[in-house]
């Protein structure tokens, strides 16, 4: 089997509400799906969504880019993700949104070329995985209305954005742990807003016992800096943008920075890169946590089907879909109700994209 083609495909979804984050707000997003066709007559798709303060790519960069991978990967196995990757990597370094694309797009031909879902191709055990949801910054009044209302409607897991300002950080989270009682558990994400002091300041105020951790509080690059504060800190250290990559993970885990780690397809390249940052942490029992990137359903099915077959992904955090205003060019890759995803047991990713 030989990919022939790979055609990209822009769409503009509009969030439901402003969602508003220590990197910026977020109204809408322009996210990339990409069409992989082979010689065999089998299709595939993924989606490259694009986030520039996190891996520095835009729907644009991604358009520009997308020439030099095609002319590299034509004449490819697809369902060879070794090669695939290799041959993406010598010829044009990061872009990791976009490979993410590809390489999810070449999965999906992966599953539909052994008649098998994806999740159960790689191994997993069962077609069903839960995630949290995620409430943005807002006053502490809103953010725990929006926890009330999400708790009502079964979800168990809450993520809260943080990093605006540091005693209206205090305030929200107190307010929301103390709301929802101690059966729901909380991670606080200050998307590197805050200070190594800061963070020490703020977890020794914190009044949550349901609080399981803090998700990247200092910039990405103070990879030095966390062995310290997770010595000091009452509260486990989860690491988002500081990992990239299984190199990121390891030089983490060789300094002792990190309690969890937060794997991101669109940031490690797709499902190969974001494997081998599982496994790095797994050999040193360090359990994983997968996030995402404002997502369709079709980038969700993706991460669902990796945490389905990953036994050391402990937490999902693949909500953007709830958060998106409808797309009705996508259907089916699972089912949701509340925080339960159960995932279609159709071939590949199991989604219909109607382009």
């Amino acid at each position: 089997m030989e990919i022939t083609a790979i055609t990209a495909f822009p769409r503009q979804v509009k969030l439901k509400t402003p969602f508003k984050l220590a990197l910026g707000e977020l109204r809408d997003i322009t996210t990339l799906i990409i069409k992989i066709e082979t010689d065999d007559g089998v299709t595939g798709y993924g989606e490259a969504s694009p986030y520039a303060p996190v891996n520095g790519e835009t729907n644009e960069t991604e358009q520009a880019a997308l020439p030099v991978f095609v002319n590299a990967l034509t004449g490819c196995d697809p369902r060879n993700l070794e090669q695939v990757h290799a041959r993406m990597d010598v010829v044009m370094a990061g872009h990791t949104a976009l490979k993410c694309g590809i390489d999810t797009a070449c999965s999906d031909i992966l599953g539909k070329a052994a008649s098998l879902p994806l999740w159960q191709l790689l191994g997993g055990h069962s077609h069903i995985v839960t995630t949290d949801i995620t409430i943005p910054i807002g006053t502490p009044a809103q953010m725990v209305a929006s926890a009330r209302t999400y708790v009502a409607a079964g979800f168990t897991a809450l993520k809260l954005k943080a990093g605006d300002n540091e005693a209206a950080d205090i305030a929200a989270i107190n307010a929301v742990c103390a709301a929802v009682g101690p059966t729901i558990s909380v991670k606080v994400d200050a998307n590197q807003a805050w200070t190594v002091s800061q963070t020490l300041r703020i977890a020794a105020q914190l009044r949550a016992p349901n609080l399981i951790a803090i998700e990247q509080p200092v910039p990405d690059w103070q990879l030095l800096s966390l062995p310290l504060l997770r010595a000091q800190s009452p509260v486990a250290l989860m690491l988002d943008e500081s990992i990239h990559n299984a190199h990121d993970a390891a030089d983490a885990i060789r300094l002792n920075a990190a309690d969890l780690i937060n794997i991101k397809l669109a940031k490690s390249g797709g499902l190969f890169g974001a494997a081998a940052i599982d496994a790095t942490a797994a050999a040193a029992g360090v359990p994983c946590m997968v996030g995402c990137n404002a997502e369709t359903r079709l980038g969700t099915a993706a991460s669902a089907h990796f945490i389905a077959a990953h036994e050391n992904v402990h937490y999902g955090d693949i909500d953007s879909f709830m958060l998106l205003a409808e797309t009705d060019w996508l259907s089916g890759g699972f089912t949701a109700d509340g925080p339960t995803l159960t995932l279609s047991d159709r071939p590949g990713l199991g989604v219909d994209v109607r382009l």
